[in-house]
């Protein structure tokens, strides 16, 4: 069997899912190590005085659209212990892993943008 030549090879990396796909990659290794560098260097992350992120969803209705969704998260996302967020227009609703004790702060930000939290 014949191997393709190694330019064939290359182009079908070159596509832009495999180098969204690789950018992603490095910039979520890029936060893992930050993270451990804060914590292994004695510095402190923006949830010290935090209990354990947890996974819950929130129901928010008024999204429309792609947009929406990047506006929300782009919003809870600088709220201090936030790991990650993920908001659904066609769901309606937000994901959010964060400490639950920042929830309602999470539901405050949302409703000063706008929507509405069932």
């Amino acid at each position: 069997m014949r191997s393709a030549p190694a330019n064939t090879m290359l182009s079908r990396l070159n596509t832009p899912r495999v180098l969204r796909a690789a950018r992603f990659a490095i910039i979520v290794a890029l936060a893992v190590a930050s993270v451990h560098a804060l914590q292994t260097c004695g510095g402190s992350s923006d949830s010290a005085n935090f209990t354990e992120p947890v996974s819950y969803t929130l129901p928010v209705k008024g999204m429309h659209c792609d947009g929406c969704e990047t506006t929300i998260c782009e919003k809870v996302g600088k709220i201090a212990g936030v790991k990650a967020c993920k908001a659904s227009h066609t769901a309606e609703v937000v994901e959010v892993i964060a400490p639950i004790e920042q929830k309602d702060a999470i539901a405050a930000a949302i409703k000063k943008l706008g929507y509405k939290l069932e």
